[in-house]
């Protein structure tokens, strides 16, 4: 079973999450604005999930 890749991301990170996550699953996200849990990239609060 495959678990689904998840990227947290604040507004200074969306591309560079969106960008990975194409990278590495060759396909488009589906983003979704969330309003808890912090950005994968750095220590500020997440504003999107970008998961398939």
């Amino acid at each position: 079973m495959e678990t689904e890749k998840v990227i947290r991301a604040c507004r200074l990170h969306i591309e560079m999450a969106i960008d990975d996550f194409v990278n590495e699953e060759e396909s488009a996200p589906e983003i979704i604005k969330v309003q808890n849990g912090k950005c994968s990239y750095c220590v500020e609060e997440a504003e999107y999930e970008i998961k398939k």
